[in-house]
Order: C-alpha cells, then structure tokens, then sequence
C-alpha cells in the first residue's frame, strides 16, 4: 500500500508535530535521527542515580573521564557507553566508538576525544563528540 506526501515539513517554522526540543538550541525536533541525538546525550550525561524513580537511568561517564589516562581507560570507557545504549536506548546500532588520547595523538596533550558514530536501523549514520580537557571542561558536538 502506497502513500502520498501532501506537504513537507518546514523545519524552519513551527508547523508540524515536533518529536521534542533540542537541549542546545531549545528549538523543536522533527527528525527522529536529531531526536536520537538528543536521547543519546541526555543518556550518557546523566549520572546514575540521578533521575527520580529511574536511579539505573545514564552512565557513569562522567565519573571516568577524569581518571588517570592509561590504556585500560579505552575499554572501560567503551563499556560504560555500550551498556547503557543497549539497555536504555536498544534502537541505536552504535557503529562505531573512536577513543583518542595523547598517547594516539601528541598534540592532544591532557585532552581526550570520544566520538560516537550511531545509526537508527541503519538509516542514517551520525557522530557525538565528547571532548575534555586538562581545565575539566566537557564540550558535546
């Protein structure tokens, strides 16, 4: 059974049914990959414990991003974002997770960079980058 599209949605107005609002630039959603971004972020900055009613809710990302940059970080951190992911938010296929550090990358000196490559149902591939630094700053794109 086919259907017809009788009129797109304007991103740029607020017509339409919004999914929900981007934390960032407070505007509504109307594509679900955005919308998923959003999920992921939310998600992975959220401490366990911290969501009322929900205290296995997030990850514990934020607690590892500050510890001693050894190799054995590369895997914990791997696993603190794929548990959460399959269990909270099981319609993301993570393709791949890029974890570089100063030992990969010599100009990145107290930095580490995480970047996060998703997908929904192998429908469209979008990257989270998660960057610290040695002031302690955390800065998503």
């Amino acid at each position: 059974m086919g259907f017809q599209v009788v009129r797109d949605i304007e991103t740029n107005s607020l017509e339409g049914i919004a999914l929900g609002i981007s934390y960032e630039t407070m505007r509504p959603i109307f594509v679900s990959i955005d919308q998923t971004l959003e999920n992921l972020k939310n998600l992975l900055l959220t401490r366990k414990g911290e969501r009322f009613y929900q205290p296995l809710f997030g990850s514990d990302l934020l607690e590892i991003l500050f510890e001693p940059n050894i190799s054995e970080l590369k895997e914990e951190i791997q696993e603190i974002i794929t548990e959460p992911i399959n269990f909270w938010l099981p319609y993301i296929d993570i393709e791949s997770i890029d974890i570089v550090t100063a030992e990969d990358d010599p100009t990145l000196n107290h930095v580490m960079r995480i970047s996060i490559n998703v997908s929904i149902n192998d429908f469209e591939t979008e990257t989270i980058t998660f960057t610290v630094d040695d002031n302690g700053a955390l800065e998503v794109s």
